[in-house]
């Protein structure tokens, strides 16, 4: 009986090792130079699949420019890029996203800030009036920017606004773009994507690159 069982395990055994050895060396390849070629032909193909960027038409004005969640730093860049477009006169309302917590502390108000308030005032600090930027609260889901896509077009669509302009790291603008177009597909609603330039780490553009997919073939519907 002890044999029986040794023999049953021993192929998930081989095969568990197998796996991580031909991980491990996957690794240390790629972190060779004689990877090189072959990390930066990765990257280029990558990036021609995650990127969509399509910004609004010389001239052209937009109804709301909305700026997608993300981590702080993040945010700093997308918020110093929606500001400039705002500046320029592209339109004259940025929505962001409502988040719940507290960031660092300030000292003219005596306590941490809220995320909506550091967002604000962020903004504010950019060059954009605080009566132009609309913190938008919803539900949060496990796919979170297919949940941003879906509460933000209800919102489009309440409103009867026609052209959203929305703003994400570069990796991030396909996803983004055909999450908001899923929603908003038969509303004749132009939707544009900007972003700020970033070099992207190879491990986080795969990364990315799997949740595109994912997107794609379990999310969005097939005609987008």
């Amino acid at each position: 009986m002890p044999n029986s069982k040794l023999k049953i395990q021993s192929p998930k055994l081989y095969f568990s090792f197998s796996a991580l050895l031909v991980f491990i060396l996957s690794i240390i390849w790629l972190n060779s130079n004689s990877a090189n070629n072959f990390r930066t032909n990765l990257k280029h193909l990558l990036l021609d699949e995650l990127i969509r960027i399509s910004p609004p038409a010389p001239g052209t004005k937009v109804d709301v420019i909305y700026v997608l969640g993300g981590s702080q730093d993040s945010l700093e860049y997308k918020y110093k890029t929606a500001a400039g477009l705002f500046r320029k006169g592209i339109c004259k309302k940025i929505w962001i996203l409502s988040r719940l917590g507290k960031t660092k502390y300030s000292p003219s108000l005596g306590r941490n800030l809220t995320n909506d308030e550091w967002s604000i005032l962020t903004l504010n600090e950019f060059g954009v009036p605080k009566e132009h930027i609309e913190p938008i609260k919803m539900k949060e889901g496990f796919f979170g920017t297919f949940s941003e896509a879906k509460g933000i077009s209800s919102l489009i669509k309440s409103r009867g606004y026609k052209e959203i302009l929305l703003i994400s790291t570069i990796d991030h603008t396909h996803r983004a773009k055909i999450s908001f177009e899923n929603f908003l597909i038969n509303e004749k609603v132009s939707v544009y994507a900007q972003s700020y330039g970033e070099d992207m780490l190879l491990r986080n553009l795969l990364v990315e690159w799997v949740k595109l997919k994912v997107y794609q073939y379990f999310l969005i519907e097939k005609n987008i």
